[in-house]
């Protein structure tokens, strides 16, 4: 009887720390326009096969890639001439490549629809892909990773951090690339997703 209690008791602290997981994650969206971080104890793993270790942007502009401490998915490198991988994304079958809008992040606005973006990753393979879709938003609380937005593509709308996740990062098979809005000297104003798909 004891420990049947105790078996119920484990399973019980295991859906609750699943559900807690989930919503964590899918309600997280990386500050990218200031150099502090923000800290959470999401844990993540990348197969080998996933890990870039760089990024070639329209064939003008080359990054290389470094991954984010372990536990700390709103880690943002303040490398000049580095993407940060997106640990979270992983989870959900995407990947996303973050970088701060005054250093690296400044050029991801010279990709159109239809630019290639080609990976590298640590096995050695390439994948090239295609971007689909240029999405701006702007961050309700600027300096929170948890914040909602106003959809400036679409009317306005209201979407919550969740929302965001989901239709970026939370599609399988997408590559993206993050970065904040600057406006009114408020470097976090906004966010900018460019939302890329493997190229036929």
């Amino acid at each position: 009887m004891v420990v049947m209690k105790s078996f119920y008791k484990v399973i019980v602290s295991a859906i609750i720390l699943t559900v807690v997981f989930s919503s964590t994650a899918l309600s997280f969206v990386p500050v990218t326009g200031t150099s502090s971080f923000v800290s959470t104890s999401v844990q993540t793993s990348i197969n080998a096969a996933s890990v870039a270790t760089q990024v070639d942007l329209a064939e003008a502009f080359t990054y290389d890639v470094i991954q984010q401490p372990k536990g700390n998915a709103g880690y943002v490198s303040t490398e000049t001439d580095k993407l940060t991988q997106f640990s979270l994304a992983n989870k959900y079958g995407s990947q996303g490549f973050l970088a701060h809008n005054y250093l690296a992040g400044a050029t991801f606005q010279h990709l159109v629809v239809g630019s290639q973006i080609t990976v590298t990753y640590a096995d050695g393979h390439q994948m090239t892909y295609e971007v689909q879709e240029i999405r701006h938003l702007q961050a309700i609380k600027p300096n929170n990773p948890t914040t909602s937005f106003f959809d400036l593509d679409n009317d306005n709308i209201k979407l919550t951090a969740k929302q965001v996740f989901m239709e970026t990062y939370g599609v399988r098979g997408n590559l993206v690339l993050q970065t904040c809005i600057a406006k009114d000297k408020e470097l976090s104003w906004g966010r900018l997703f460019i939302i890329a798909t493997p190229a036929e």
